[in-house]
């Protein structure tokens, strides 16, 4: 029955929820062993509690509030990377709370379970053993990937450190291992899940295929850092930050091997609507990827109203389609958008919106650019004018006045930041040929210009854009699409329920592209299979760009490590991987030296009856440069206080 398949996942993400811990179970400290691990559902309950508190960077996740934040989360972690831009992310922040004290609880409470159960070996199964302490030993990988990423090198811990009844706090001082030995820790425990974990499980719960899932990530990752990081810190005779370069092949290797593993569980590519050489079927595909369960997912973290929900019909809502909250908090930028086929570009792939006597190009429609887009970007960005719950997203920054179809850029240059409200040349509405909106309850009827055929048209679109804003309305021009349920009828605070995927297919395949990409550039030619590596990266690419609705790459010779790299972008976009890949690829800084992202500015021209689309830098001007302390963050003061031995990371 559906209601018993959900148990699990909606008793996991209620003890993640301070406000509504019900789980039935008598507290830790109350109930003994025997009660918890000597019988099923005991077993199942300590599985909730693990996984509860599993890192899971889904929608509840920010930079600002960690996991498990229920409510409003202004800060997301795609307006971190150039994704998207928002009012409330002002530039190159960072995670600003921690993430060290939980991971050691959860750690700790993983380590007490693999030593406790096969104590109770006579209460089950050898074969529920078995697949039970594999799942423990993924849930320690996974939390210690979340510090690991993070800090570089951290105190592994395999077993349960008993203070105060048999240790000492000097004891428990424990010094930072190596980045390497920490890498190599989840590795060996990630062979381990891969071992003894059954082919299925619960829903919400790590399967066999869902630890080399994890593997093929957790080993890319450790693989970018043996070769692009170049911090050296060492303490204690422990490298501390960074890894040996020379290790990076076996890690890219592994991360290869272990996503071929994946292909074993019958895993796929979502195409169930999707139709060869039709947009509108693979737009639709590509959308409910996000919104059915479907074969392509791997590590799902599902949720069910009303005791596990979030928010993000709420934050990510366009303003008029929004029934209260907040809204329009990711708006996607121009420099993500040009990532994508489909619509004209400059020389530089830019954009083109002038043409070759250097006025605007005018179109009938603001869809009308984007008419031939690639289906994967519109079901990834709401591009203004495309239809979501049954309504045109009307964005428009204003209106141009002047006569004649000639129209000239409005500012000097598309680098210019700041509102063009406060250009010179139209800070007086009076005289200004172009009328804009400063704000939201400005953009009204009585507000509104008259157009040569009777009608009124507001200022600014339904969804944006003002100066100065009330409630929410795109910075960007764009508004965000992945993920977003047009079945969702309230969208105010926790009322959502559409499950994030952790862990999908997709992932798998630009994994061991991105792996193949990377042997073969270290001189490997062919897998132990007799596969070569660069064929295999075309394979995977094609793959993914065929779903998409992309043009195939003609060949294996137009595939290299920048082209699966922004292929990972395209296709991962907006579900919290790229901050991390920018961060392992050592290149968000040279991305973000004050870096102003631009934006897409659509315009309806009132004599000539059309649209222009000019470009500009965010108008807000929030300027973006990464610190590159940030490659390995600041572990919390507390901890280097309560620690002698535990070294502070260079910077701070």
């Amino acid at each position: 029955m559906k209601i018993k398949k959900y148990i699990f996942a909606f008793a996991l993400c209620m003890g993640s929820l301070t406000s509504c811990v019900d789980l039935d179970i008598p507290p830790m400290n109350i109930v003994g062993d025997n009660d918890i691990f000597g019988s099923t559902a005991g077993v199942t309950s300590y599985m909730v509690r693990l996984y509860s508190t599993l890192p899971v960077e889904d929608f509840r996740y920010s930079h600002v509030n960690m996991f498990f934040s229920g409510g409003s989360n202004f800060a997301q972690p795609s307006c971190l990377t150039g994704e998207a831009i928002s009012r409330d992310t002002k530039g190159a922040e960072v995670e600003t709370a921690n993430y060290w004290d939980a991971a050691y609880a959860l750690i700790r409470e993983t380590n007490y379970f693999i030593e406790t159960l096969p104590k109770y070996a006579d209460s089950h199964s050898a074969a529920e053993i078995e697949s039970l302490l594999g799942e423990a030993y993924f849930i320690r990988a996974y939390t210690y990937f979340a510090l690991v990423k993070r800090y570089g090198g951290v105190p592994i811990v395999n077993t349960v450190i008993d203070y105060p009844a048999t240790v000492s706090i000097p004891e428990t001082q424990l010094f930072r291992d190596s980045e390497e030995a920490v890498w190599d820790f989840i590795s060996s425990d990630l062979d381990y899940a891969i071992a003894h974990l059954s082919a299925k499980n619960q829903k919400g719960r790590a399967n066999k295929y869902a630890a080399a899932a994890f593997k093929s990530r957790t080993m890319l990752y450790a693989g970018s850092i043996a070769k692009y990081n170049d911090v050296n810190e060492v303490y204690n005779d422990a490298r501390i930050c960074g890894i040996p370069a020379n290790r990076a092949a076996d890690y890219f290797k592994q991360a290869y091997e272990a996503s071929k593993i994946v292909d074993e569980g019958g895993y796929a590519l979502y195409k169930g609507d999707w139709a060869t050489n039709n947009k509108d079927a693979q737009y639709t595909n590509f959308v409910n990827i996000f919104l059915k369960d479907t074969e392509e997912n791997i590590f799902v973290k599902y949720f069910d109203y009303p005791d596990c929900v979030h928010s993000y019909d709420c934050f990510a809502q366009p303003t008029q389609t929004s029934t209260g909250g907040s809204n329009t908090e990711i708006c996607p930028t121009l420099d993500f958008v040009e990532m994508f086929e489909g619509f004209e570009k400059d020389a530089d792939g830019h954009f083109a919106n002038m043409n070759t006597e250097g006025y605007y190009k005018l179109y009938e429609t603001t869809m009308e650019p984007f008419k031939n887009a690639e289906p994967r970007l519109r079901a990834t960005v709401l591009l203004p004018g495309d239809e979501f719950k049954g309504e045109s997203i009307e964005i428009r920054r204003g209106i141009w006045v002047g006569e004649g179809d000639k129209i000239s850029p409005l500012l000097p240059s598309e680098d210019t930041y700041g509102f063009y409200d406060d250009y010179s040349a139209y800070a007086n509405d009076a005289t200004s040929l172009l009328k804009l909106a400063s704000r939201e309850s400005q953009n009204t009827d009585a507000n509104a210009i008259q157009l040569k055929d009777g009608t009124m048209m507001k200022r600014a679109g339904k969804s944006g854009t003002v100066k100065n804003q009330e409630i929410g309305c795109t910075v960007s021009g764009f508004l965000i699409r992945k993920y977003l349920n047009p079945e969702q009828k309230n969208t105010t605070w926790n009322q959502s329920v559409t499950d994030w995927i952790d862990i999908r297919y997709a992932e798998v395949l630009l994994n061991r592209a991105e792996a193949a990409m990377e042997l073969a550039a270290a001189g490997s030619v062919t897998d132990d299979a007799g596969k070569n590596y660069v064929e295999e990266a075309f394979r995977c690419v094609n793959l993914i760009r065929e779903r998409a609705g992309a043009t195939l790459l003609a060949s294996s010779a137009e595939t290299s490590i920048d082209v699966v790299r922004i292929e990972r972008r395209k296709e991962l976009a907006f579900e919290n991987k790229t901050y991390w890949d920018l961060k392992r690829w050592r290149i968000i800084d040279d991305e973000q030296s004050t870096r102003r992202y631009r934006t897409l500015q659509p315009f309806f021209a009132a004599d000539a009856m059309k649209y222009f689309m000019d470009i500009k830098e965010q108008e807000y001007g929030y300027t973006y440069t990464y610190d590159t302390r940030n490659y390995y963050q600041q572990i919390p003061t507390g901890e280097i206080t309560k620690n002698p031995n535990c070294k502070q990371n260079p910077g701070y």
